[in-house]
């Protein structure tokens, strides 16, 4: 496309050629099993390719020595049986014109000594990190001889695994990074105290691994621009590093972030959700650029095409890293070229796949529920082999959006009745409350393909039974969603709900007490609503943290708001009975440790424990239905079609899906849709 030409200029690296400059950046999706790179990772990195990126960049964090934990669900670097499956990873990436490079990392102290191997963290210094807690043994000289081995090892695997290139984790704290800073570094030998000893080990790392794989073979660095920390790294010694690195003739490129990922906080700025607004560090890339003559790589939350472009037309980077925008629509690439940026599924900064990979799990995006599951759910939606069928939607909620969207796609007459005058759900709560509100992201999007496929939406309609069954359906989805719960406590009907507060359907009282028993967005956003309007907050929780179904990036971004506005928090407490006393209201809020209960006078209690299902309508309709509202779990876990058909005399398959069926996350309720529809 004219508009986005400078996007698809190729780029020469060394010897390699990438075809245009769109960049999936070094990350670990926590798809390999043991260290092994799995078929499902090699389809989830294959998808982006055939969807037209030019450089995938994957196994970030891939591990390089013994004492390296997998803790995030990395590549095993240090075996030579890796090599075989990286053959088969570049064999998938590069059939589709993209090249391919892996990301070598020694995590230093952010490694665990009670995972893999069961042995010590190693790092410049003992500096205990407070995310992963290891308290990491000081390297010797035979542990820095050793690392500086293994890297060299593990970049040899790599080119024998037929890998385009490698690029050496100098950042988010790992090993390089705890030696280049003096936040980690308090050594007094030839690795300690100035910048240029500091340096050493890197370049001496980048040195064996240049020998190990010729001058040829690309190789490249990953490193902040500023680690944003008092007492690290600032601006000026990154640039400094940078200069070093290019002019050692070690490398040939370099791929600039910003921050450091050794608090909570800190977390939730290097990985950043829409907390932190788009492209933030793109001037430090830009300050590298300055200073070296290698092609600059850059990516932290640049998610659309027009900041790609502006990034590389002012020359501020060279490759445009958009992981997450490829997460949520691996397709970008090539649907920008083929003028259908409308139809780009956008990443909207919700975090949720970064905050499982920091909490143990695989990533997975929160609005594209085919993304990871590449072997099992369609990333395009092909139409339905059979006739047309009726398919009525009641609800027009995340659940509701996509079962109209992929029942559309699959050449279905769609019907979908929503009580509301718009679409969206608890989105629409959620997005107006403080700094989420780019979730409206996912409705506005799905809301525009609903209308390119033609799906009919009736809004300001109650759905009953007689509205559904007079369109004559062949299924019937209902995601009707949930009802607000504020939890059972004595004197439960003087607590008003998170929905009551967002949506101002209540005004904001002056003194609250914000009771969560959910663990997630709701009531942290609604307690943060209240206290920047001027409200005293107390947050109770029975957990023994806030936040409990959030990942470390979310929280850090809630915490931050919390704090900063003055918000109580206390744990390991519940309330257990409200009552009038006077205009106020008595809180009484028992420790779930010593049973001791405090009495807490406030004039506002916020209940949060989550939805109840809205199910009427599903039970009115399920006698007329063919399966009787019954789904065959192990056919929907495996994302197989759906064949229950116990009642003969039925009119239609009936089910209910997302928060109607049970309380959960908006990813859940879009995996119900598309697990059920994909197949109608």
């Amino acid at each position: 496309m004219a508009a986005y030409d400078a996007l698809f200029q190729p780029l020469k690296i060394n010897g390699l050629t990438v075809k245009n400059r769109f960049l999936s950046t070094s990350h670990s999706p926590a798809y390999a099993e043991n260290g092994v790179i799995t078929d499902r990772y090699i389809a989830y990195q294959a998808e982006k390719a055939r969807g037209g990126v030019g450089l995938c960049q994957f196994g970030g964090a891939t591990t390089v020595g013994p004492e390296c934990s997998i803790y995030y669900g990395q590549i095993n670097g240090h075996s030579d049986e890796v090599i075989p499956r990286y053959q088969a990873m570049a064999a998938a990436i590069q059939e589709h014109g993209a090249a391919c490079t892996v990301q070598l990392t020694h995590g230093g102290r952010r490694e665990r000594w009670d995972i893999a191997n069961w042995l010590p963290a190693f790092s410049a210094s003992c500096t205990r990190e407070l995310v992963h807690g290891s308290f990491p043994a000081v390297m010797e000289e035979h542990d820095i001889a050793r690392a500086i081995r293994n890297f060299a090892s593990a970049a040899a695997r790599a080119k024998a695994g037929n890998v385009d290139g490698v690029e050496v984790s100098c950042q988010a704290g790992t090993l390089i990074e705890q030696f280049w800073s003096p936040l980690t570094n308090f050594r007094e030998d030839g690795y300690g105290g100035s910048l240029q000893n500091r340096m050493r080990l890197g370049l001496e790392i980048l040195a064996a691994i240049r020998e190990a794989v010729g001058p040829d073979y690309v190789v490249g660095i990953r490193m902040p621009g500023d680690e944003f920390a008092k007492g690290g790294l600032g601006q000026d010694d990154c640039t400094q590093i940078a200069r070093a690195a290019a002019a050692s003739g070690l490398i040939d490129f370099i791929s600039v972030v910003g921050g450091n990922a050794s608090t909570y906080k800190d977390e939730a700025k290097i990985w950043p959700t829409m907390w932190v607004p788009s492209a933030a560090y793109l001037k430090l890339a830009k300050a590298v650029k300055d200073e070296v003559d290698i092609p600059i790589f850059h990516a932290t939350r640049i998610t659309d095409a027009a900041t790609a472009e502006y990034a590389v037309k002012e020359g501020y980077l060279d490759m445009v890293g958009m992981t997450r925008a490829f997460l949520a629509d691996p397709h970008h690439v090539r649907k920008l070229k083929e003028g259908r940026e409308a139809q780009i599924r956008p990443c909207v900064g919700a975090g949720y796949c970064v905050d499982r990979v920091i909490s143990g799990l695989d990533a997975l995006c929160t609005h594209n529920v085919a993304t990871g599951r590449e072997l099992v759910l369609p990333q395009v939606i092909e139409e339905a082999s059979g006739p047309a069928r009726k398919v009525v939607v009641v609800g027009g909620g995340p659940a509701g959006l996509e079962a109209a969207r992929v029942s559309a796609g699959r050449g279905h007459q769609v019907v979908l009745f929503e009580a509301s005058s718009e679409l969206g759900g608890q989105l629409v709560l959620a997005a107006k409350a403080t700094w989420r509100r780019d979730l409206a992201g996912i409705f506005t999007w799905v809301g525009g393909e609903m209308e390119r496929l033609g799906v009919e939406v009736r809004f300001n309609i109650m759905a009953e039974a007689d509205d559904v069954t007079g369109e004559a359906p062949d299924a019937v989805i209902i995601a009707t969603g949930g009802l607000p719960n504020v939890g059972r406590f004595e004197g439960g009907d003087l607590a008003v709900t998170t929905w009551d507060v967002l949506s101002s359907a209540v005004p904001v009282g002056d003194d609250i007490l914000m009771f969560d028993e959910n663990g997630g967005h709701g009531g942290l956003s609604c307690a943060e609503f209240a206290a920047a309007g001027g409200a005293k907050v107390e947050v109770v929780t029975p957990d023994r943290y806030l936040g409990r179904e959030l990942g470390g990036t979310n929280v850090g971004a809630h915490l931050n708001e919390l704090y900063k506005h003055g918000v109580r928090i206390r744990p390991d407490s519940r309330l257990v009975a409200l009552k009038r006393s006077g205009n106020m209201l008595e809180a009484s809020v028992q420790n779930t440790y010593n049973g001791e209960v405090e009495k807490l006078i406030v004039d506002q209690v916020i209940g949060d424990h989550a939805t109840s299902a809205n199910d009427t309508l599903y039970h009115a309709l399920k006698p007329s239905s063919r399966n009787l509202g019954e789904l065959d779990l192990d056919a929907l876990g495996a994302s197989a079609p759906q064949t229950v058909d116990t009642n003969p005399d039925g009119a239609f398959f009936l089910c209910r899906i997302g928060d109607a069926w049970a309380s959960r996350n908006v990813h859940a309720a879009i995996l119900d849709a598309m697990r059920v529809c994909k197949d109608l």
